[in-house]
């Protein structure tokens, strides 16, 4: 398989979107709106812990060559994706935005701190707190086929969390 590819068409969606001027998104890349209506890019994890939805690029677009900007992406289904190359990836387990934009990795739950020597939350542990509730947010899908470590690719079911 390859970054893009759709797995399965049965329980597939797929929308047009626009891509955000000057940007370009590669084949299988996870995109999401910038955050400020402009349109597509590379999904981040601090765009995804804002609560913006992940898609998945079906086409390359290179921003110069086109006078067209819109292309089709996946919103839910079975697709390739970019895989940060490091860890493997097991059928069945979470995958999140990792901190190389576009791709994803395991996810790995946020950890909550313990409380301070008082009864109230710090500033400190509230901000801790926040962090890893984020976490869940970056969460794209779920791993639908094993992956090693050193892979650039994993099938996802795109948007089963």
């Amino acid at each position: 398989m390859t970054a893009g590819d759709i797995l399965r068409t049965g329980l597939f969606a797929a929308e047009k979107v626009k891509v955000k001027a000057n940007e370009d998104i590669e084949l299988g890349e996870v995109i999401c709106d910038d955050g400020s209506g402009n349109g597509m890019v590379a999904a981040t994890q601090t765009l995804l812990k804002t609560g913006l939805t992940p898609f998945v690029a079906l086409a390359a677009h290179d921003y110069s060559e086109v006078s067209y900007h819109y292309k089709e992406a996946a919103l839910f289904g079975k697709v390739t994706v970019q895989k940060k190359a490091g860890t493997a990836i097991k059928q069945g387990d979470k995958v999140a935005i990792s901190s190389t934009a576009g791709e994803v990795e395991k996810y790995t739950k946020g950890d909550m701190p313990a409380g301070g020597v008082s009864t109230y939350y710090t500033t400190a542990i509230e901000a801790s707190a926040q962090t890893a509730l984020d976490t869940s947010n970056m969460v794209v899908g779920t791993c639908a086929e094993d992956a090693a470590a050193d892979a650039t690719t994993v099938d996802i079911w795109l948007g089963v969390k």
